[in-house]
């Protein structure tokens, strides 16, 4: 079981000094050191402040969305692999899809920041992989990992990511034969690292527990689940009704 906690914009890319002159700033890296220091220890922590730090000055977050993007993502997935103990698939592997005009949900509340739309970068799985999604009313598509962002308005182009918020998707790697088998666990800021985490198993099954009902447990055993990774914001850390809504499925 692995826990990935997911920095939000404001630990990452805050100027410093901003930072010092804020009275409500937090230190998420002490948040995260804290919220590890709790799990048990079969809990494999992934912690990804640093390596996002590292790389601060890249486009790691959107301006017009709370979200992080590809770039952002990346990292993150990149430290899972060294936490793991395996390759990770570079962006120089994968092929690229740029898509302008990004406006998320705080373009809606400021011209200024509509005016400076963002741009939607996306890195498409290494392997051929497929992918089943089922929707709340429990229809089930077949869907690209990575959606064509053209196609897509432009306040909804965060949503080419893995179908975004649905309850249940289950990916397919034909390329991986070993019979490994992944469980996601996610909010929103897990979709963009959905591209990354199926080239590394035979199967993925991605699940949100805001909308899925079933039970983590008995599933993962039904499946033959060799990890199970936490991939969740640390916003959603902090929500009672978020965590209330996990340990229903747990």
């Amino acid at each position: 079981v692995y826990s990935l906690v997911i920095p939000t914009a404001v630990g990452i890319v805050l100027p410093d000094q901003i930072a010092a002159e804020y009275s409500g700033y937090v230190d998420q890296s002490a948040c995260l050191d804290k919220i590890f220091s709790y799990m048990d220890s079969s809990v494999i922590p992934v912690n990804i402040f640093n390596k996002l730090k590292q790389h601060k000055s890249e486009y790691l977050y959107f301006r017009t969305d709370w979200h992080w993007s590809a770039i952002g993502a990346y990292y993150g997935y990149e430290r899972f692999c060294e936490v793991k103990g395996v390759a990770p698939y570079t962006m120089e592997q994968r092929t690229e899809k740029i898509y302008d005009g990004y406006k998320g949900p705080f373009a809606g509340k400021d011209s200024a920041v509509s005016a400076t739309p963002d741009t939607v970068y996306a890195y498409l799985p290494y392997h051929s992989v497929s992918m089943v999604f089922t929707e709340t009313s429990g229809a089930k598509y077949n869907w690209p990992v990575v959606a064509n962002g053209d196609t897509y308005s432009a306040p909804n182009k965060y949503l080419i990511f893995a179908a975004g918020d649905q309850p249940y998707a289950e990916f397919t790697n034909a390329d991986v034969t070993d019979g490994s088998v992944g469980i996601v666990v996610k909010e929103s800021f897990g979709n963009a690292m959905m591209p990354y985490f199926v080239d590394h198993y035979s199967k993925v099954y991605e699940i949100d527990y805001r909308y899925w009902k079933g039970n983590l447990v008995d599933f993962a055993r039904q499946v033959g689940a060799t990890d199970i990774i936490f991939a969740n914001n640390i916003g959603m850390v902090r929500s009672s009704y978020l965590v209330g809504l996990l340990d229903k499925i747990v």
